[in-house]
Parts: structure tokens; C-alpha cells; sequence
């Protein structure tokens, strides 16, 4: 997880919907970009189980590894939350 982007992206979308989000949605940004990178690495392995039918693959095993990388982002965001709690609030 590239924490400098993380904080690119945060800045540019908290200054985007310019104030409007409530304390509770804030809070729940960084839980969010977790659940959607495990909710993607799931996605490519339900399709990996299912034949390779949704997304296109250049290689056996595509899907799988594209599944893999997803969760280890997902671990390396727990190991970064509290990071990436801070980096929210900094720009709340």
C-alpha cells in the first residue's frame, strides 16, 4: 500500500465533495478503500473458480494472482490503518 498515494487521493477527494461528508463517513473512508480492495480480490477469485468468465486474463492463473496481490494489499492496509486514519483526519 502506497501510503503517498493514499494521501494524493484523500486530499483530492476530501477537497472534491468540499466539506460535505459527515464525521461518521469520514471515519469510515479508510475501512471503505479496505473493503473494496478485498471486495476486487474476491471478485477476481470467485471468477478464477468460475473459469475465467468475467475478466479478461493474458495467462493462466491471471485472475489468481490479480486475487492475491488484492489481499496482500488488504493485509498491508490493517498493518498501515491507524496511518491512514490520520491521513483522513489531516485533511478533514
Amino acid at each position: 500500500m502506497d501510503m503517498n498515494l493514499f494521501e494524493h487521493f484523500t486530499h483530492g477527494f476530501l477537497d472534491g465533495v468540499n466539506n460535505s461528508l459527515t464525521d461518521i463517513e469520514l471515519e469510515c473512508l479508510p475501512f471503505g478503500a479496505k473493503l473494496m480492495t478485498f471486495e476486487c480480490g474476491m471478485r477476481f477469485l470467485a471468477d478464477h473458480l468460475n473459469g475465467d468468465i468475467y475478466f479478461k486474463i493474458h495467462r493462466e492463473n491471471h485472475n489468481l494472482d490479480r486475487a492475491r496481490t488484492q489481499f496482500k494489499m488488504v493485509a498491508d492496509m490493517e498493518e498501515k490503518f491507524d496511518e491512514m486514519k490520520k491521513i483522513v483526519k489531516k485533511y478533514s
